[in-house]
């Protein structure tokens, strides 16, 4: 089962293989520290059973009164946590 969890300096690493996906933005490390610095609560991780990162997603909260909006800035699932990866031709 996964299991959603705060992002930590740690998961920089170990999420390797899910940031070196073709499809995945990447960054460099102080992009995410600033991020984990100034909005942890908005950097979460989901993890498998076995401790491994399947995915990450990382935001932010910005602007003033009525233009204070969130943003998500990135967003991923490793490539063999995709639901089309595992579906079958009945899907």
């Amino acid at each position: 089962m996964t299991s959603i969890r705060e992002f930590t300096c740690d998961d920089l690493f170990s999420f390797n293989s899910v940031n070196l996906d073709y499809f995945t933005e990447t960054y460099n490390l102080s992009f995410y520290l600033s991020y984990l610095a100034k909005w942890p609560e908005y950097c979460l991780v989901a993890e498998g059973p076995d401790g491994r990162c399947l995915g990450y997603i990382i935001g932010k909260a910005e602007g003033q009164g009525e233009d204070w909006h969130g943003h998500v800035t990135a967003v991923t699932v490793a490539p063999e946590s995709r639901w089309a990866t595992q579906c079958t031709e009945e899907c």
